[in-house]
């Protein structure tokens, strides 16, 4: 008896780990379908002016990622900044993150969108620059990203974080915490870049990832469940009779056929 309270003790640790991991599971996907949820409601917003979501040089975020701005005014082309490392579809490239001053005087940095890595070399065979023309941008507000630890050349951020950029620049964005990724821009002012990817609304494997946990619970109190009743019945001298195999029956069958004759 004492082994099996072993056991017994092993397999509730067991499933309790189980449960907590499976928990988890249902913890991260519960806030997946809620990013997905906000991300959805924000892509379906009409566009504003800019002043009517920014206040005290913060948008609030998470909450209005995503959401559509319009901004008049004109790109700072001399403070263009590559950001690196930056697939779309597959393949390699950068993000082309520009200044840009309102008409009110306020400054943002906009993602205008993808170009490709060279073809001999880690840079762009070109790089394709707005003009400093008067123009009306629509954008979507985008959160700034961590710092990395990452160096970058000249010209060049490792990640679109708004207060490294500000150094590269020797700027000052009017929004501490975020950016804003190109829409349209009217008139044109250049050459169109590839747009960035859209928002994924998937909400990955966590589901399974939980359902998986619970079963693997299940499986080891089972197991357990049966190892003790094979045990009980060999110590009662219970021996349950094992059920004919198909290859037993053939042969039985052909020794009976073969005595009849």
């Amino acid at each position: 008896m004492k082994k099996w309270l072993n056991w017994i003790a092993l397999v509730l640790v067991f499933a309790i780990a189980c449960g907590f991991l499976s928990n988890w599971q249902f913890s991260r996907r519960e806030s997946k379908l809620a990013s997905i949820q906000l991300v959805q409601n924000n892509y379906k917003q009409p566009v504003v002016e800019f002043k009517a979501l920014i206040t005290s040089n913060q948008v609030e975020l998470p909450k209005l990622s995503w959401r559509m701005v319009k901004i008049s005014g004109h790109y700072l082309t001399q403070s263009l900044l590559l950001v690196r490392n930056r697939p779309n579809d597959g393949q390699p490239g950068f993000e082309e993150l520009v200044p840009f001053a309102a008409q009110s005087g306020e400054i943002f940095y906009v993602s205008r969108g993808w170009i490709p890595t060279g073809a001999k070399q880690d840079y762009p065979d070109e790089v394709l620059r707005p003009s400093n023309d008067l123009t009306e941008l629509t954008a979507r507000i985008m959160p700034q990203e961590p710092i990395l630890n990452r160096s970058a050349p000249s010209g060049q951020i490792a990640t679109i974080n708004v207060h490294l950029a500000n150094e590269l620049t020797g700027l000052k964005s009017s929004v501490a915490n975020g950016y804003f990724r190109l829409v349209s821009e009217t008139p044109s002012v250049g050459a169109t870049l590839k747009p960035m990817p859209a928002p994924s609304i998937e909400e990955g494997n966590n589901l399974s990832y939980a359902l998986q946990w619970i079963l693997f619970a299940l499986m080891a109190a089972m197991a357990l469940i049966w190892r003790i009743r094979k045990d009980s019945q060999i110590v009662a001298g219970v021996i349950p009779k094992a059920k004919p195999k198909r290859s037993d029956l053939d042969a039985k069958y052909e020794d009976e056929t073969t005595t009849e004759k």
